[in-house]
C-alpha cells in the first residue's frame, strides 16, 4: 500500500532520512510511504494542497495539521476544524482511508503516565484536541490525539521547540506505529527503535549496515560486521575476569584494539576508563587508587601504569605485547580458550519504550551472564565512561559519563556539524581526550560510517590519508591544521571529499584561518567549545562566521544553558567580563568515587543549579561567546585586571608571531609596586622579531598596563594531549 503522510513541519522534520516517515518505511518494507509535509502550513494551505495529494492515488493518508493554525490564532477552531472535515471526506472520496495525527492531546512524564500537555497548549489547544476527537469519531477513522506524546522534555529535538529530529521521531513512529498495525492488519518489524544507549547504537549499525567499514587503522580494515563478531570474544575474555559492569581502565595508543576495547566495554554493560599516556606516575597513581579499575589494558609489560597500579591491582591485566610476563595477552582476550565464541551480528530486540528506553542484557552466547531486566538499571542511567580532567594541575577528577550522556552528546554533535550518514570521519586526537569517546566513536555507530584512525605527527600521511580514505570530516586541535598547512605540494592531494574542518582547545588565529580557507576552499571551518564535565559540546561557531568572530567559540547548542555572572553570582550585561556557568543539568551527574565534589562547584540562582567552570568569559549581544582564560589566568596589575586571553590575541595579530602564551609574575624592582606585571612567552613565525618590537607593537594597540613587562622567546609553547597550553610549564 501507498502511504502518505501529509502535515507540516512536524511531518517534515527531522532531516532527509530521519522524518517518521522514514522510520516507519524501515518498520513497514512492504508498503510504499511518501512525506508531503510542508513547514509552516495551515490548515487552509493543506486543503488547497490537497489534490496534489489525492494525485498520487494513496491507500492511507496520514493527516497532520493544526499546529501552526493554533499557534498563528488567525482562525477560529470551529473554522479550522471544518477545513479538517472537508480534507477527511475529500481522503474517502478518493477511495483512501484516512487518520488524524493530532499534537494537543496528553503526553507522558518521566514515569510513563499521561498527564496534560501544557508546553504548546493552552485552553484552544484543549478545543482544537475535541474537535480532532470529534471529527475521527464521525468518520470512523484512527485518531492519534499526540504524535510528541513521548519527546516532551527527552532532548531529541533540533531545537528547544518541540520538533524531533531522528532521535525523536523513533519516539513519534512508536506512537503511530499501532494505528498502521491495525490499519494495514500486520505487525512491524523491530527496526530504528528508540535508543537506550550506545549499545542500541552499535547494534543497530551491524544489523542495517553489516558490510559497512566501521574502521580503518593503516591496512588493517573491519565492516561493522567483522567488528561484531570480534566483540563477542573481547566480551567473552572480559568476562573472565568474574566482575559484572567490570570498570576496564586503557592505557593505549590510538589504534584498531583500542576501537575494539571501547565496544567491547560497551557490550558487557561496563565502564572505560581511558588514561592519559602523557601523565606522571603520580597522577597515574591517583586515578588507580581513586578508581580500582577490574580489568586494565596497557601496550606492553613495560608501561609506566603498571609499576603505579594499586594494590591489590587489576583482577586482570591485558598487553598488547605481553612479552616474556605473566599478563593476558591480546590475542587471548580477543579468542579466549575457555568461553565458546559466537560471531555474527546482535538480534535486534523489539520491546516498549516509554521515553526512558529499555535496559539490555548482556549477550549470553558471548560468555557474559545475562542480567535480569526488572533487576538491571536502565542502560541510560549505567556509567560509560570515566573521564578525567585534563591534568594541567594536580591529580586529575574523573568525570562520569552515563549512556544517557552519550545519547545527548550525538544530538548535539550532529546538530553542530551536520554528521550524517555520508561521512568518513578522521580520528588524530588521542583517544583519552572527551572529542573521541565522547563523540567520534558513538556518532559514527549511531550514523553507521567509518572512523579513520590516524597519527597526527606525520601532517603528509593525513593529507594521504584523506585522499585515500575520502574522509569528510576531521576534528582536531587547532595546532594539528597548522602543520597541514605546511605540508610541501599541499595542492596535489586530492582533498575533494572535505566538507568540514573542526578545532577546538585553544584559538585559530586568524591568519591560519585565511589559509585554510586558500588551502581547502569549500570545506565549511567550526570552532566547538565543551568541558570534560560537561555532557555535550556546549557551544558552536559555524562556518559563516570563522573569519568575522575567530575569538569566538559560539553560540549555545540547543538545550544548553549558560550564563555570564560577576562575583556576586549577578548576570552581566553582554559584553562584560565574568565567570562562566552552565545548568546543572548539563553537566555530569559526579565525579567518580568522590560524593560531593562536584557540588563544591554548584551554586544556586534564582531557583535553578549552575555549574561554575572557572573560565572567565563575555557573551557579546548576538549571542556569541568568548573564553577569556581561566581565572588563575587573570593578572592584576595595578589594580587593573587583566586577561591573558586579550593579550595573547593581540600578540597573535602580529606578523612575525606564531603563537603567544601569556601569565603573569610578580613585578620587582621599580615596578612593585604595580604587584604583577605581564609576561609573554612567543613563540616566532620570523626569527628576526626582537622584544623590543613586539612591545613597542603593544604600545600602539593596548592599554599600557596590559602591555608585556617581558617577552620570553620560546621554540615550541608545552601542550598537553588535549592541546591545551601546559602554563605551569612556562
Amino acid at each position: 500500500m501507498k502511504i502518505v503522510c501529509f502535515g507540516d513541519s512536524l511531518t517534515e522534520c527531522g532531516g532527509d532520512g530521519g522524518r517518521f516517515s522514514d522510520v516507519l518505511q524501515d518498520r513497514f518494507p512492504g508498503h510504499e510511504f511518501v512525506n508531503m509535509g510542508v513547514s509552516g502550513e495551515t490548515i487552509a494551505d493543506g486543503l488547497r494542497r490537497l489534490p496534489g495529494v489525492l494525485t498520487t492515488r494513496p491507500d492511507i493518508v496520514l493527516v497532520e495539521l493544526g499546529a501552526n493554525d493554533w499557534h498563528r490564532a488567525e482562525r477560529s477552531p470551529a473554522a479550522w476544524a471544518g477545513d479538517l472535515d472537508t480534507i477527511i471526506s475529500g481522503v474517502r472520496d478518493a477511495g483512501a482511508q484516512a487518520a488524524i495525527l493530532g499534537v494537543f492531546g496528553d503526553c507522558l512524564d518521566d514515569n510513563g503516565e499521561r498527564i496534560p500537555k501544557t508546553e504548546g497548549c493552552d485552553g484552544r489547544g484543549v478545543e482544537f484536541h475535541k474537535l480532532e476527537q470529534k471529527i475521527a469519531s464521525q468518520y470512523g477513522c484512527p485518531y492519534v490525539p499526540n504524535i510528541q506524546d513521548r519527546i516532551m522534555g527527552n532532548r531529541c529535538c533540533w531545537d528547544l521547540t518541540n520538533h524531533p529530529n531522528e532521535f525523536g521521531n523513533r519516539f513519534v513512529a512508536d506512537t503511530i506505529q499501532p494505528v498502521l498495525e491495525s490499519m494495514l492488519q500486520e505487525d512491524v518489524l523491530p527496526l530504528r527503535l528508540p535508543l537506550a544507549g550506545t549499545r542500541d547504537m552499535w547494534d543497530e549499525a551491524v544489523q542495517l549496515a553489516p558490510d559497512q567499514v566501521a574502521v580503518v587503522d593503516g591496512d588493517r580494515r573491519l565492516t561493522y560486521a567483522e567488528a561484531d563478531a570480534k566483540l563477542k570474544g573481547i566480551a567473552a575474555g572480559l568476562s573472565r575476569a568474574g566482575v559484572e559492569n567490570p570498570k576496564v581502565a586503557a592505557s593505549l595508543p590510538n589504534c584498531l584494539e583500542y576501537y575494539l576495547l571501547y565496544w567491547g566495554v560497551v557490550h558487557v554493560r561496563g565502564t572505560i576508563v581511558p588514561l592519559n599516556t602523557w601523565l606522571k606516575s603520580n597522577e597515574l597513581a591517583g586515578i588507580m587508587k581513586n578508581v580500582e579499575p577490574d580489568i586494565l589494558v596497557v601496550r606492553s609489560d613495560k608501561d609506566e601504569v603498571l609499576k603505579v597500579a594499586a594494590e591489590p591491582g587489576p583482577r586482570m591485566i591485558v598487553a598488547l605485547d605481553p612479552g616474556e610476563g605473566e599478563l593476558t595477552g591480546w590475542d587471548e582476550l580477543l579468542y579466549p580458550k575457555d568461553v565458546a565464541m559466537m560471531g555474527g551480528a546482535t538480534p535486534a530486540r523489539h520491546r516498549a519504550c516509554s521515553g526512558a528506553g529499555a535496559s539490555l542484557p548482556a549477550d549470553a552466547e558471548a560468555g557474559v551472564p545475562p542480567v535480569e531486566a526488572e533487576d538491571a538499571p536502565s542502560l541510560g542511567d549505567i556509567p560509560a565512561i570515566i573521564m578525567h580532567t585534563s591534568g594541567t594541575t594536580g591529580i586529575p577528577k574523573g568525570a562520569v559519563m552515563r549512556h544517557s550522556d552519550l545519547m545527548f552528546n550525538v544530538v548535539a554533535a550532529i546538530n553542530a556539524h551536520g554528521f550524517c550518514n555520508a561521512d568518513v570521519h578522521l580520528l588524530t586526537s588521542p583517544m583519552f581526550h572527551c572529542g573521541p569517546f565522547y563523540t567520534s566513536l558513538p556518532t559514527a555507530a549511531y550514523t553507521k560510517t567509518p572512523v579513520i584512525l590516524a597519527s597526527p605527527t606525520r601532517p603528509d600521511e593525513l593529507m594521504a590519508v584523506i585522499e585515500r580514505e575520502r574522509v569528510t570530516t576531521f576534528m582536531s586541535a587547532p595546532a594539528v591544521f597548522q602543520q597541514l598547512l605546511k605540508v610541501p605540494d599541499l595542492d596535489n592531494y586530492d582533498s575533494a571529499s572535505l566538507r568540514l574542518l573542526a578545532y577546538a582547545g585553544s584559538p585559530m588565529p586568524e591568519a591560519v584561518i585565511e589559509e585554510l580557507r586558500k588551502s581547502f576552499p569549500g570545506v565549511a571551518l567550526h570552532n566547538f567549545f565543551g568541558l570534560t564535565e560537561t555532557i555535550s559540546m556546549t557551544h558552536v561557531l559555524k562556518d559563516d562566521e570563522a573569519e568575522t568572530r575567530p575569538d569566538s567559540i559560539g553560540r549555545l547548542l540547543p538545550f544548553v544553558s549558560a550564563m555570564v555572572v560577576d562575583d556576586k553570582l549577578d548576570e552581566l550585561p553582554p559584553g562584560q567580563t565574568g565567570e562562566l556557568l552552565f545548568a546543572r543539568e548539563n553537566v555530569v551527574s559526579s565525579y567518580y568515587n568522590q560524593p560531593g565534589r562536584i557540588e563544591e562547584s554548584v551554586v544556586e540562582i534564582n531557583g535553578d543549579d549552575w555549574f561554575r567552570t572557572g573560565d572567565f568569559a563575555t557573551v557579546d549581544k548576538d549571542g556569541c561567546f568568548r573564553i577569556k582564560g581561566r581565572k588563575k589566568d587573570m593578572i592584576i596589575v595595578g589594580g587593573e585586571n587583566v586577561y591573558a586571553d586579550e593579550v595573547e590575541a593581540f600578540l597573535a595579530t602580529h606578523g612575525k608571531v606564531r603563537e603567544a602564551a601569556v601569565k603573569g609574575e610578580s613585578a620587582t624592582g621599580a615596578r612593585s609596586f604595580l604587584g604583577e606585571q605581564v609576561v609573554a612567552f612567543v613563540v616566532p613565525a620570523d626569527e628576526s622579531v626582537t622584544e623590543r618590537e613586539l612591545r613597542q607593537y603593544c604600545f600602539e594597540g593596548l592599554p599600557s598596563y596590559k602591555v608585556p613587562g617581558k617577552v620570553v622567546f620560546m621554540e615550541s609553547l608545552p601542550r598537553n594531549p588535549s592541546g591545551k597550553i601546559m602554563k605551569g610549564d612556562l
